[in-house]
């Protein structure tokens, strides 16, 4: 709206351009005739409306009855509020009607009555245009034609969501770049969704992105235009050197991409251009032969076209739901203290009160009469995938890790008693010395965590050798050499025979004899700690056989102890199945609070349909895209092995 003053201080004619004032009546002003206009009104209750109706637009559908009922409801009563504005916007008209009639008879100006009657018909008639259409989007509204995007309110959240097309882990090996993984794993799934929406691209298969590519292409970028996100060295004279390596003790974090000038044009390369270097070296983290003349040929160009952050339970699981991707998650880790018994005796693993460094035992039933205790820091992620704390324990920092949240489950519980969690794609080797940190690591299938497949099926898809929860128990050392035992552990994935590998990482070398076969007898839980007193048969010749057990361990110490006899032939877990991981929502809101900075993002993403196959453009090569395309796998069907 625009204020505008008669010419002159006499009466000069009113203008369409004019204004009401709050009584819609004319008024002088300083000797200069000032009105509000009829039309202005009207156009101020439409746009009212209108704005109504936008926000009422805005608020998509549910699936849920009680949703409905809500979105119904508050469509009627925005109805009744509209029919309300228009009996008082047609009240007003009336009023202003007389009022202006009146004033221009008085003067006995044609003009003006000319000019009035032709503003309230177009008011009017704009309004009850407005009205109409806002009628008709609230019937829409309610109509069984619900938007694409579901809005739902935590009540009416699934008690469980595992995202679809869900692409697979990768494995970061010795290096400490988690965020170059986490970025790509979110890119790789937004080329893949993108296309599908737009009929570009297949929705069984999906494009494995370079990470080497993507790591040299942040290092130049931040070079040329850093930021805060970059990763940065010390230099010369307390100097900052930006981009000198893609190691995340060095800084960087997982929303770089969005905000790196130039990524979008460089930074995709399809995975077949180079290796991936498995270690953290200055020059081989930049090794990419090949990769300039790939550059200029690369159809793949991304824009990240907006971001939102989702820190609290339900604004995470909507998230999941309603846009149907991954997020990416940036969060500390923590040790998990274990306080193992020191009791002396000569039996394996025995340990001394008096060489030992100890300190006070848990106030725990079991730990009565114990004197001395050896604190034992570990992973906070067990072999089986799952994370936890030690509720009662100090949060001690470990490290940071970024990873991609796929999905949820309200009612998976993990070994430690919590129920409900983020289900993670993670990007960690499953193994002992092959993994990430030399650790004991494990997976499993994010359809594991949400409670659809078996432990039949879930054998063949992510067998987890390595791991004491596969070790197949046996009551005597006939029973373990039996026929029927081995064909019976096989059957369901499991591992019969033992041999000692004595790495030390847990107990002191000399826990087991490399010359004897060993065959699990029970595992017993000692409190509710997480720890266990597990008992061994061994053979190592008809003089040499017998039982033993070992003071209480975490299940995941025995991995450093023990590992199968023929783990070298062994299936292993399916790169294209496994590598997801359990975050329990008990765990994740703790080191919020006690950390912040645990933050949950959502992208939206844009692809060329030139960056797909299916739409080649000139002068491009589509080779290595063809190269890095593979059909997305699905988990096995178990059936039983057959003997002949």
């Amino acid at each position: 709206s625009r204020h505008a003053t008669a010419a002159g201080a006499t009466g000069a004619p009113w203008r369409g351009d004019m204004l009401f004032d709050e009584d819609a009546r004319p008024y002088q002003a300083m000797g200069a005739r000032k009105t509000y206009w009829p039309a202005a009104l009207a156009s101020l209750l439409v746009a009212v409306g209108v704005l109504q109706v936008a926000v009422l637009q805005r608020q998509e559908g549910t699936k849920d009855e009680l949703a409905e009922m809500r979105s119904t409801l508050s469509a009627l009563s925005q109805m009744q509020a509209m029919q309300q504005r228009q009996s008082f916007a047609q009240e007003e008209l009336r009023k202003v009607l007389v009022a202006g009639q009146a004033d221009a008879h008085s003067r006995k100006d044609p003009d003006v009555l000319a000019a009035l009657s032709k503003a309230i018909a177009d008011a009017a008639a704009s309004q009850s245009k407005t009205l109409s259409e806002a009628v008709d989007t609230l019937s829409k509204a309610n109509s069984k034609e619900k938007p694409s995007t579901v809005m739902v309110t935590d009540s009416a959240l699934p008690h469980k969501h595992l995202i679809d097309g869900l692409t697979p882990s990768a494995d970061q090996m010795f290096r400490g770049d988690c965020w170059l993984f986490a970025t790509t794993g979110i890119l790789e799934d937004s080329y893949r969704r993108y296309g599908v929406s737009k009929g570009w691209f297949p929705k069984d298969k999906y494009l494995r992105l370079s990470r080497q590519a993507l790591g040299i292409a942040s290092m130049e970028l931040c070079k040329k235009y850093p930021n805060s996100f970059c990763t940065a060295n010390i230099g010369p004279n307390n100097s900052i050197i930006w981009g000198n390596t893609t190691e995340g003790l060095d800084g960087a974090d997982e929303h770089l991409f969005a905000y790196l000038k130039g990524v979008g044009d460089i930074g995709a390369l399809p995975d077949s251009v180079c290796p991936y270097s498995p270690v953290a070296d200055y020059w081989k983290e930049r090794e990419c032969d090949g990769l300039d003349e790939a550059r200029k040929t690369n159809p793949l160009k991304f824009k990240v076209t907006a971001m939102r952050g989702h820190y609290e339970r339900g604004a995470i699981k909507r998230a999941l739901v309603e846009e149907g991707k991954p997020l990416s998650l940036g969060l500390g880790m923590v040790w998990a203290p274990f306080y193992l018994p020191c009791t002396g005796g000569d039996g394996p693993g025995a340990c001394d009160p008096a060489t030992a460094e100890c300190v006070a035992c848990p106030l725990q039933r079991v730990y009565q009469g114990i004197e001395c205790c050896v604190l034992a820091n570990r992973p906070m992620v067990s072999m089986k995938g799952e994370w936890f704390i030690q509720p009662d324990e100090p949060l001690v920092v470990e490290g940071g890790h970024a990873v991609n949240i796929v999905g949820y489950s309200d009612t998976y519980r993990d070994e430690f008693g919590n129920t409900g969690g983020y289900i993670l794609r993670n990007t960690w080797a499953d193994g002992l010395g092959t993994a990430h940190g030399l650790k004991a690591r494990g997976s499993h299938t994010a359809a594991f965590y949400m409670g659809q497949t078996n432990d039949f099926e879930e054998g063949l898809a992510c067998p987890n050798p390595h791991s004491p929860r596969q070790w197949f128990p046996c009551d005597d050392l006939e029973t373990c050499k039996s026929s029927v035992a081995m064909a019976e552990a096989s059957s369901f994935s499991k591992v019969m025979k033992l041999k000692c590998i004595d790495l030390g990482f847990t107990l002191p070398t000399g826990a087991c004899q490399k010359d004897r076969a060993y065959y699990v007898m029970n595992m017993t839980e000692f409190g509710s700690s997480g720890l266990f007193i597990s008992c061994f048969i061994y053979d190592g010749g008809e003089s040499d056989q017998g039982s033993m057990c070992y003071p209480p361990l975490t299940i995941d110490d025995l991995a450093t102890i023990f590992t199968p006899e023929d783990i070298d032939t062994l299936p292993k877990n399916d790169k294209a199945l496994c590598g997801f991981n359990f975050l329990p929502y008990v765990v994740h809101e703790r080191l919020m609070a006690r950390f912040g900075s645990v933050i949950s993002t959502t992208y939206d993403i844009e692809w060329p349909e030139s960056a797909y196959v299916s739409h080649k453009a000139k002068g491009v090569d589509y080779s290595l895209i063809e190269k890095s395309t593979y059909e997305l796998a699905k988990i096995p069907v178990f059936t039983p092995k057959t003997f002949y």
